[in-house]
């Protein structure tokens, strides 16, 4: 995609439409505004106009990891406390930085690919960025994920152990039991390159739930992301990526900002017909609810116009509702709200049996249980049974420490 410059102006500046948005805090919609694409200047300025409370704003920037959403947007503005400014621009400067060495690491890992004949994708992170808003340093990008096919697994590993990477998830050698159930139920292993801090997710697949993953077919078309001048990686074509964004995102309960934006971002690049085609596409996956889950929170937040579609079922009311209460949580992982419902959420993201059936093979594995309660090979099947006592076990040890 060609590099574009997102800044609408004219009379946009207007009060928010939606129930939702209407009844949230100013430091909430500023830092929704922040995030449209193209970026609504005259909604933008009057926001920061009518902002009190920075500390609020400030504090949601770094909740829902945006500072350079945040930066871009409010630079030009000049009504504004200029403390408020050295802030945005520091977390800005930082998150550049740390964009920087992850390029360095993914130049060095490329070439590795590169002579090995490894096939790979990046998955989100620096070229999304690039991708999406014609500039690498908006999107913060805390690790690096790779998609390699599975036969190239055991390759790819060992490239970057050879590269100073330490392997932390899992953090220990699996038997071979476990690591064929962690193939099938898991999507990746996790390193930690300590030179830098940074963390680079390995995947075989792109999602959990074997039942909806697309598998290695999406790696045999990928578009080069040039994300400067003579440095470039493989990355996803955008009929791939939403569907990753969005299970992505919905997996999550959609409890970023960042997220939304790059999905808003991304669909201001379709037309109306390419729109209807991707929700068909979307249905032939099985994966319609999650997409309109994505859709409704889009335009609960007015990050995209209202699609002209079927009437949402209620149980595509209830995911976006779930979603938009994330968003206001102090953190995904705090609150009994937020975990009861993430999990259940997990489970009405596709209509098809089968899925449901594979989601709770998925939330039934626990390599936890594997490593501290090894059971012979014969009673490996019972693990989904023991899920529950192995946990309050695993609790009341963790307590006592």
């Amino acid at each position: 995609m060609a590099a574009k410059i997102g800044i609408v102006s004219g009379n946009r500046g207007h009060s928010p439409k939606t129930p939702f948005l209407q009844q949230q805090s100013v430091a909430f919609q500023l830092a929704v505004a922040c995030c449209a694409w193209p970026l609504d200047m005259p909604r933008v300025e009057r926001l920061a106009d009518a902002q009190a409370e920075w500390s609020e704003f400030l504090a949601l920037v770094k909740r829902h990891r945006i500072p350079g959403l945040a930066h871009r947007a409010l630079k030009p503005v000049t009504r504004i406390p200029e403390q408020v400014h050295q802030t945005l621009s520091a977390r800005a400067r930082a998150s550049i930085l740390g964009n920087l060495s992850c390029i360095a690491l993914l130049s060095q890992l490329d070439k590795q690919f590169s002579n090995s004949d490894i096939r790979y994708a990046v998955l989100k992170g620096i070229p999304l960025s690039q991708q999406l808003y014609g500039d690498n340093s908006v999107r913060q990008t805390r690790d690096i994920d790779l998609l390699v096919a599975p036969d190239d697994f055991e390759t790819a590993e060992s490239i970057l152990l050879q590269a100073g990477l330490k392997r932390v998830e899992p953090d220990r050698e699996l038997t071979p039991q476990l690591r064929k159930a962690w193939f099938n139920l898991r999507h990746h292993f996790s390193y930690v390159y300590p030179k830098h801090g940074i963390t680079v997710e390995l995947h075989w697949r792109l999602f959990d739930n074997s039942d909806i993953d697309p598998g290695p077919r999406v790696l045999q078309e990928l578009e080069q992301v040039e994300i400067s001048p003579g440095i470039s990686f493989p990355v996803l074509r955008r009929e791939s990526l939403l569907p990753h964004l969005m299970m992505h995102g919905a997996s999550h309960a959609w409890c970023r900002l960042k997220w939304l934006s790059d999905v808003a971002a991304l669909l201001a690049d379709f037309s109306i017909d390419d729109r209807k085609h991707l929700l068909q596409q979307a249905s032939d996956q099985g994966v319609e609810p999650a997409f309109r889950q994505a859709i409704g929170v889009c335009e609960a937040l007015e990050l995209l116009p209202s699609y002209d579609t079927a009437p949402a079922s209620a149980t595509e009311r209830w995911l976006t509702s779930v979603a938009l209460h994330g968003l206001l949580q102090d953190e995904p992982s705090r609150g009994n709200f937020q975990v009861r419902h993430l999990m259940l959420s997990r489970y009405l993201l596709s209509p098809r049996r089968s899925y449901r059936l594979q989601e709770l093979r998925v939330h039934a594995f626990s390599a936890d249980d594997w490593m501290m309660f090894p059971l012979p090979q014969w009673l490996t099947f019972a693990y989904p049974l023991f899920r529950a006592p192995f946990w309050l076990i695993r609790r009341s040890l963790y307590a006592l420490r």
